[in-house]
């Protein structure tokens, strides 16, 4: 259960992008949600990596 939300938290960035953009389900939607996960997630360990120094 703790996994499930743990999982849509994760791919929340993604998932919010493709729903504003229009993607529909499918390998471009994998794509795109793919792309904008790597980006947010990255910007938040670069920014908590600063943060504690």
């Amino acid at each position: 259960m703790m996994g499930h939300y743990a999982l849509r938290i994760f791919l929340l960035p993604g998932n919010l992008a493709c729903d504003a953009i229009g993607v529909v389900e499918g390998d471009d939607r994998a794509m795109v949600r793919t792309l904008v996960n790597m980006l947010v997630w990255n910007l938040v360990a670069v920014l908590v990596v600063v943060a504690v120094y």
